[in-house]
């Protein structure tokens, strides 16, 4: 995970993280995706949403529903 430095809040190498995923590996938090693009966690959040929705869309219109 790329690790950043800004004003007053900023992660730190070597700072202690609490119980992270096994598989966190190389992965972002809404919060850190939200930090780098300068937009809120809840507008990363939104537009996370629509994209899983469309995937969800696309996924169901190739695979049919009975054939689960």
């Amino acid at each position: 995970m790329r690790n950043w430095d800004e004003e007053e809040e900023g992660w730190e190498d070597d700072a202690p993280r609490e119980k992270l995923p096994q598989n966190n590996e190389n992965h972002l938090s809404q919060q850190e995706v939200a930090i780098l693009l300068g937009v809120s966690r809840s507008r990363v959040s939104e537009i996370e949403s629509r994209a899983l929705l469309k995937f969800k869309t696309i996924l169901l219109r190739r695979y049919k529903a009975e054939d689960f």
